[in-house]
């Protein structure tokens, strides 16, 4: 008997770049690691003074979820 397991990992990097860099390299490892990349999503975050309105820090959260199969 075979069961699907999820997982759903979430990074926090500096840089769109770095976010799409996260995901880009999940797709390569799915191929050699048996798992299936079923989503992926890079997110911008940005906290602002609330006063001012001046940026007071910025980051990317990339997330990813792998789907794969467990023997029972």
């Amino acid at each position: 008997m075979k069961q699907i397991k999820t997982n759903s990992i979430s990074y926090v990097v500096d840089s769109e770049q770095e976010a799409l860099d996260v995901i880009e390299e999940y797709k390569e490892k799915q191929r050699t690691e048996n798992y299936t990349l079923t989503k992926y999503k890079t997110d911008y975050k940005c906290k602002k003074d609330r006063k001012t309105g001046e940026i007071l820090s910025e980051y990317w959260i990339a997330t990813v979820t792998q789907e794969y199969e467990v023997m029972l």
